[in-house]
């Protein structure tokens, strides 16, 4: 769907060159779905679709999508004449050819699929239909009448008062019967027109007339009103009033098209004309140079136009009037508007400046003369009746008596008079002048403004990087976007309403409202605005006018509820781009890329409804639709698809549906999608429930459609009544089992817990053997012999310290951080006292490790003494270093042993080199004990062991890790 402007030139004013007033139409063609560009008729069915005969197919309208049928879908010819609804709202389709069809709730019925249709004997082509209160229906054939009733017994009639007739046209009487205008069959001398009505199953004569040109388009018959083409006049007969009158034929006459009870229009082949029955004459005119069809008025009183070769024309609204200026080539654009008593001035490109005549609504060009050509007016005011003061990208200009001068020769983004000064923003600085002495000017702002507006005492300037605020005579500036983040956007226009608040627009944030420089509102679309992109704004009394991006926003600033109407394309806008706006109570001009848009805001009243329908239900095995109160999906069916769509052609495709599906979630969910699919439905009742609101609020019927799913065969009752009996006898073999399991790991508990006793009274003697004895009290000899008292009685006390401390510990099953610690303290200086200082160590725990996590007594001092036999003892050079530390990683204690000795496989050598009859156990025993610890309190203690094989530098290092708590149980 594309929205298209076109020059319908309707008055053709004497001094403007390409200027008209025209409406604003959408046009759909082939490039929109449409299946085909000329189209012969129109007809809406009783679901609120659209149905169009064109000469290659059938066309389907929902207001968003067109469904094409071909011969795919059962149509078995593609030029279609014309269409026909009637009360079972079947769409009855007349083909060029002799053949009859007819659409009914998803399906093409032809001659081939359908008995009735093999009942019609056609020689000719149908090309038209009524049906009366009877629920009767007359089908025209040029010299046969089918009538099928109620009970579907056709029949046909080639003599009526034994006469042959010709068919020419038939309709509804006020009464509800049918009338028939036939004529004489191979009777040239006949030129008698015979109205028939059709009543109790009889024919019965009416009226008669001449007529000695005649067309099957010239007559329209209804309840209301009838028209009948006689020569060059046509004879209307108001039925209301019981009252003839006639008007003559336009010239180059076409069709003539029923449109209400009161209008209908007259298609010629260079224009459409509106006559209104009850004022007895011709009231609008459409379309000008081009050929119309067809034009149909929809249930939403818009107004569609079928043509030749050009496909549809939809107008929704004749409130709005586009004035169009165009020079050799392009429309030109106007950015400024300007009024004064009666005259609009219109600005601009390209010098164009124009006068619009308010009471006359007569359109003419001004001549403006300037120093150079303008290729923009961005701002015009009039001053008084003979002066106009004009913003240009030359310039600043007053035009008095058509002559112009140039105030302020730079480029002008706005300007505002007040007080004989005039305040005006440019490219290069903000002045204030006098409006009779120019050249007396104040610089107000030194630098590049977007726009400026003066209030009180105060300067506000817009720029590109927000909103300042200036004292002329203080010389002072405010930065306002300092403390307000909207106003650092790009200030677009700044204007006052009459309680001096000021209402400010920017580039991205929407409508802002100042109040003694602080922001008191802040409007958005959040609130209602059709965009936060706002191009210009215009206060006339209470009411604000927004032009925006997609269209324009009426604003009701009169109280805090801020009341907002939205005008777009779809009301009838010619363009939603809306660069400049001036109100006079409810009269809106709007200047647009294409020319000026006027329109009376209390005039504009929308029709409208909303139609939900339903296309399609698909599951993955299955199609639903024509059997939608039986929906029960399978068990291996597990999606669910509902295609749907709401009718509102005046909404123009802006449609939100609701759904919920009562039995999954009962919460409302929205979408603007025309399809809703549900995956993995588990089995179960459900209700899906279905509505539609257009762009005005109108709420469509609600869809309800119930179905459910099977439930898989584990969901059938008696199976379950198994499983549970099942389960509960695998919960009691289970639970004996777990019994015995519980009762043996207790006994292996037990005698593990005998046998880590046992290891830990090894490691005691281990750990203290003889050898360490033996060694220690030589160190001791050797201190008494060389007299150094004190060094004995020092060794003396840490070897009674260790020996204490050891048989304390080796009776806990868990001891501190802290107790290890001051174990190893005591071990490792006894050992410096006995190697004579050969090493020195260090230990450092880091900040997040507490003194009270408990660990395996004896653990550690292992791996410690390997770190001294095997490893500094053997250094010849350096001087031995151990460094033990701990930290938490992980949710574990780890505990780094690191020596610079020998390393394990230099050791392992100088081992089996030496001879030494003495064999450690205590790594042994440690793996041991950990390996049933591990077992006991259900825990991993992880010991890993490296040699640190780096340049210049050897050791070993040893990492363990322990759990931070132990499963007593």
């Amino acid at each position: 769907m594309k929205l298209i402007a076109f020059l319908l030139s309707i008055f053709l004013i004497v001094h403007t060159k390409g200027i008209g007033q025209e409406y604003n139409y959408y046009r759909y063609d082939v490039e929109d779905g449409l299946s085909g560009n000329t189209v012969y008729a129109i007809a809406q069915d009783k679901d609120s679709y659209l149905w169009f005969a064109t000469e290659t197919g059938l066309s389907r309208f929902d207001g968003i999508h067109f469904k094409n049928y071909t011969a795919i879908d059962g149509l078995p010819e593609n030029e279609i004449i014309n269409l026909f609804v009637d009360s079972k709202n079947r769409v009855w389709i007349f083909p060029f050819k002799n053949s009859i069809y007819y659409y009914y709730e998803g399906k093409i019925h032809n001659a081939s699929n359908d008995t009735l249709l093999k009942k019609f004997g056609l020689k000719n082509e149908i090309f038209q239909a009524c049906e009366d209160k009877n629920g009767n229906i007359f089908f025209l054939e040029p010299t046969s009448l089918h009538i099928l009733p109620t009970n579907n017994n056709l029949t046909v009639i080639n003599k009526i008062d034994n006469r042959y007739f010709t068919n020419n046209h038939c309709g509804i009487s006020e009464e509800g019967y049918c009338n028939l205008l036939l004529g004489a069959l191979n009777t040239p001398r006949d030129q008698t027109i015979r109205v028939y009505e059709y009543r109790n199953s009889q024919f019965i004569q009416k009226t008669s007339f001449q007529d000695s040109n005649f067309t099957r388009n010239a007559f329209e018959m209804n309840a209301h009103y009838s028209v009948v083409k006689n020569d060059s006049f046509f004879q209307i007969y108001n039925q209301k009033i019981n009252k003839k009158f006639k008007i003559k034929v336009p010239p180059y006459f076409h069709t003539i098209s029923y449109l209400n009870d009161s209008s209908f229009a007259i298609s010629t082949f260079n224009r459409t004309l509106l006559f209104n029955v009850n004022q007895k004459k011709i009231v609008d005119s459409f379309l000008t140079n081009k050929l119309v069809n067809r034009c149909f008025q929809d249930n939403e009183n818009n107004l569609w136009f079928a043509t030749m070769t050009q496909g549809l024309y939809r107008l929704s609204s004749t409130k709005f009037t586009v004035y169009r200026i165009k020079d050799d080539v392009n429309f030109i654009p106007i950015y400024a508007l300007g009024a004064r008593r009666d005259s609009l001035y219109i600005g601009g490109s390209k010098n164009s400046l124009w006068n619009l005549n308010l009471r006359n609504r007569q359109l003419k060009k001004l001549n403006l003369k300037t120093d150079s050509i303008i290729s923009q007016i961005t701002e015009v005011q009039p001053f008084d009746d003979r002066t106009l003061f004009l913003g240009s990208n030359k310039g600043l200009y007053k035009i008095f008596n058509n002559q112009s001068v140039n105030y302020l020769p730079v480029v002008i983004k706005s300007f505002f008079i007040h007080n004989n000064l005039i305040t005006v923003a440019t490219d290069r600085a903000v002045f204030e002048l006098s409006l009779f002495e120019p050249r007396k000017r104040d610089t107000i702002w030194n630098n590049r403004a977007t726009c400026a507006y003066k209030l009180d005492d105060e300067f506000y300037v817009g720029t590109l990087n927000g909103l300042y605020i200036t004292k002329n005579e203080h010389n002072s500036t405010i930065d306002i976007g300092n403390n307000f983040p909207a106003l650092k956007d790009k200030i677009i226009a700044i204007s006052a309403d009459f309680e001096k608040k000021l209402w400010i627009i920017t580039e991205s944030h929407g409508l802002i409202c100042l109040k003694n420089n602080k922001i008191i509102y802040e409007l958005t679309t959040r609130n209602g605005l059709l965009s936060d992109v706002s191009r210009c704004l215009f206060i006339s009394g209470n009411t604000l006018w927004l032009g925006t991006n997609k269209g324009i926003s009426k604003v009701d600033i009169s109280n805090h509820n801020f009341k907002i109407t939205n005008y777009t394309a779809a009301e009838g806008l010619d363009c939603e781009i809306i660069n400049c706006i001036y109100a006079k109570g409810d009269s809106v001009f709007a200047g647009t890329p294409f020319g000026v848009t006027f329109f009376e805001a209390d005039k504009i009243q929308t029709k409208s409804i909303c139609e939900l329908k339903l296309i399609d239900i698909q599951s993955r095995n299955d199609n639903w639709y024509y059997k939608q109160e039986s929906i029960n999906l399978e068990r291996n069916d597990n999606s669910l698809r509902f295609e749907y769509t709401g009718i509102s052609f005046v909404s123009s495709g802006d449609i939100t549906y609701y759904y919920q599906l009562k039995g999954l979630d009962s919460a409302w969910q929205s979408t603007k999608q025309n399809s809703i699919q549900f995956q993995s439905l588990p089995p179960g009742n459900y209700e899906f429930n279905l509505y539609a609101i257009n762009r005005y609020g109108i709420k469509s019927k609600m869809i309800t459609i119930p179905f459910s799913k099977e439930k898989t065969f584990w969901q059938l009752l008696w199976v379950r009544g198994m499983l549970v009996v099942i389960v509960a006898f695998i919960i009691w073999l289970v639970f004996r089992a777990r019994m015995k399991i519980v009762k043996r790991k207790a006994n292996e508990k037990i005698s593990r817990e005998r046998k880590i006793y046992e290891l830990e009274q090894m490691a005691l003697r281990s750990q203290m053997n003889p050898h360490f004895i033996f060694n220690s009290l030589n160190s001791l000899q050797q201190c008494v012999f060389a007299g150094d008292a004190i060094e004995a009685n020092r060794f003396i006390t840490n070897f009674s310290s260790l020996v204490r401390q050891t048989l304390y510990i080796s009776g806990k099953k868990f001891i501190t951080l802290d107790e290890e610690i001051k174990y190893l303290e005591s071990y490792l200086t006894l050992e410096q006292v006995k190697y004579e200082n050969i090493f020195n160590f260090q230990i450092v725990v880091s900040e997040d490790v507490s003194g009270n996590i408990m660990m395996p007594p004896l653990l550690l001092q292992p791996f410690i003494e390997n770190s001294i036999r095997h490893g500094v003892l053997n250094l010849e050079k350096e001087c031995g270093k151990i460094l033990i530390q701990f930290w938490i990683e992980n949710n574990s204690l780890v505990c780094i042993l690191e020596d610079n000795g020998i390393g394990r496989e230099h050791a392992m050598k100088l081992k089996n080199t030496a001879i030494d009859n003495h064999r450690s156990k205590g790594m042994e025993l440690v793996q041991k004990r950990i390996e049933n610890l591990n077992s006991i309190y259900n825990v991993n203690i992880v010991v890993s062991i490296e040699d640190v094989m780096e340049k210049n530098k050897t050791g070993t290092l040893v990492k363990i890790q322990l759990p931070l708590n132990y499963d007593n149980n």
